[in-house]
């Protein structure tokens, strides 16, 4: 099964930033990609509803990076369990 989204027609800066959402396979399992999936599902929804436009590519931007944070959160409590 692939993680890819479907943004076909988007705009390039669209279908990178989603690209950056996409669940990395070498994420442990578990919490990490869990958390990783819901920022994924999210911008999913998000491409769902909104057009493409520069306010729409800084939300996706700062979901990239809320979704980064998260995730090295989740394999910090991990490691500390």
């Amino acid at each position: 099964m692939s993680h890819e989204p479907d943004t076909g027609e988007r705009h390039p800066a669209t279908q990178e930033k989603m690209r950056w959402l996409t669940p990395n396979p070498h994420l442990p399992q578990g919490l990490p990609a869990t958390v990783s999936r819901m920022f994924f599902d999210l911008g999913i929804k998000l491409t769902g509803v909104l057009a493409d436009g520069p306010q729409f590519t800084i939300a996706l931007q700062r979901l990239v990076d809320a979704k980064d944070a998260a995730v090295r959160q989740a394999i910090a409590d991990i490691e500390t369990r």
